[in-house]
Parts: C-alpha cells; structure tokens; sequence
C-alpha cells in the first residue's frame, strides 16, 4: 500500500511540475491580457480575473486551462485566431487525460479559439455552466465537447471535427453530454427564429446524449460521421428539429435504452424547433430499439436502407 501510495503522490507531483513549467512554454507566442493588464498564461489571467471580466488571447497557448468552481461570469475571448494545444513538452499521458479546457465554474463563456490535442477540447463538469461559441475543434484523444456532471452548456456556432484520434477511446463523439447532463446545441432559447449552428463533422459519432440526460438540437450540420449522426441512449430525452443529418455512415437518429425523441413536429411551424430534419445516410434515417420511444415529424430524413428501423420495443409514433 505504501508504494502504491507513494507512485500517486509521485504522479501528482509530476503533473504539478508540468503545469507549473507552462507559462515557459511558447514564451512571447501566448498574448494575454484582461484590459491592460498583461498576463503570461491563461491560468494566470484566470487566477486574477473577477466576475464580468473578459480575458482577450491571441496566439498559441501551449497550456491545460482550468476554471475553477468558484470562478463565475468570465469569458475567454480568442478573437477567432487564438489556440490552445496540448502537445511536447506537455506529457502525452498528461494530454490523453484531461480535457484542454475544463469548466468547473459558473456562466463561463468560450469564444474564437482553436483548440485541439487534449483528452476532449472542452470539458463541462461537476455542475458547471457555459456557452461554448464560435470555437473550432479538432485533433483531440476522444470527444470534442463533453457536458457531464449535472452541467449545462448552450453550444452555437462551433465546428467539431476530426476528433476521437487515440484508438485507445472507442465510441468517441464530437459532443458528449452525459451523466445527467443538458445541453442546447444550435439554439439557446425556445424564442429563436434563426439557428447559431454547429457544424459537426468526420467524427466517430455526431453527437451523443446517454446516462439520463437531455438536449435540444436544432438548425445544426451534422455529416459524414463514421457511424451516427446522433445517438440518444440511456435514459435520456432529446429534441431534435430543424437539423441536417446527412452521409452518416450508420443511422442519422439512433434511439435506444429507454430513451426518447421529440422530433420537430408541425412542418409549416415557423419556429425553427418545430421543423423537420433532413438528410440521407448510411443504414436508417431514424432506427429506434429496446425501450425507445420516437415521435413527430420524419420530414425528409432518410438512408439508404430505408427511412425508419422500429425493432421490437419501440414506441413509434412518427408521421412522415
């Protein structure tokens, strides 16, 4: 026991010493400041900043960037060209397991960054809050946004792809939200007349809402995923409207475990949440199994195997 022990604090140590040895790395590259003050690193600028306060970056920022719980109504603005990167002289193992951005803290937005190279580019935990905007992400070990926790994030106008690279993560996903988690992605408020959308592509899996959570997905791009463009599984509920789901290489919609669909419901609605959804993908435009329930609008959803796969257990109630 005290070896094991032992190796943990060792561990932490070491991570410790990474992070501490990062205002070093890219020195001059990393431009950070909260009004006129300049700071060396994010986590710097985080340590010091007040609720309202926006941290402007530009440049690359080779740094684990984390904002603690008691941290609130802060935005990190990265003017469409700032990035954070995990990668050398950061340890792989260290970037395999830990988000780029982890959001701990309440209100919290993050806007105009590249982000790629962590465990995900964007981590929602532990009952946090955010809006996640206008970010691009890519390259990462497993999922590129995960909201988790009982977390909520309102997620508009970001691009996700090319996530999910480390073959040790199967069943990766360009968004996660699970473990009691909520999300609206393409929308923030019922009373939106025009999406805020979210391009999300080549990817394992679009996006997945599993282990009792919920989501509303509306006006969003969902293409060329390597299996599912969206999965709703675990006892969890989605609304899903207004959305291109096409070229997936499995099902557009895959419902199952006890899990529910609402899809957009009134196809001459001028609400963008009650519209239908569109596209042609790999196997079903919608299959349903084990315990789901489907309903609403099929629209022009479709694959090349057929429209709907209801297998024993579904409650289908869609109308096309």
């Amino acid at each position: 026991m005290k070896k094991i022990k032992i190796r943990k604090i060792c561990s932490l140590i070491a991570l410790g010493a990474f992070l501490w040895l990062l205002p070093s790395v890219g020195l001059g590259q990393c431009n950070v400041s909260i009004g006129a003050t300049s700071y060396p690193t994010i986590t710097a600028a985080l340590s010091a900043a007040s609720p309202f306060n926006t941290i402007n970056v530009s440049g690359t920022c080779t740094e684990i960037v984390y904002i603690l719980a008691y941290k609130s109504h802060i935005t990190l603005n990265g003017g469409g060209t700032a990035t954070i990167i995990c990668q050398s002289p950061i340890s792989p193992d260290v970037c395999a397991t830990t988000g780029n951005v982890v959001i701990l803290g309440k209100s919290i937005t993050i806007t105009g960054f590249n982000i790629t190279g962590g465990l995900a580019a964007i981590q929602v935990i532990q009952g946090a809050s955010a809006i996640i905007n206008g970010n691009n992400i890519y390259g990462t070990h497993k999922n590129g946004m995960l909201v988790n926790g009982g977390s909520y994030a309102t997620i508009l106008n970001n691009t996700i792809h090319d996530t999910g690279l480390d073959p040790n993560y199967p069943n990766t996903t360009g968004i996660a939200v699970a473990d009691n988690g909520s999300a609206w992605i393409g929308i923030s408020s019922p009373i939106n007349t025009v999406a805020s959308p979210n391009v999300i592509w080549n990817n394992q899996n679009g996006i997945r809402v599993q282990h009792s959570s919920s989501a509303v997905i509306v006006g969003n791009t969902i293409s060329n995923n390597r299996d599912n463009g969206i999965e709703v599984v675990e006892a969890s509920v989605a609304d899903i409207a207004d959305n291109l789901i096409d070229g997936n290489g499995q099902n557009g919609i895959f419902v199952s475990q006890g899990s529910g669909v609402n899809l957009g419901n009134d196809d001459t609605a001028t609400p963008i949440f009650n519209l239908p959804n569109s596209g042609t993908n790999g196997d079903k435009g919608l299959s349903c199994s084990i315990g789901g329930y489907v309903d609403g609008l099929l629209g022009t959803l479709d694959g090349l195997h057929g429209a709907l796969g209801i297998r024993k257990g579904c409650f289908n109630s869609v109308k096309r």
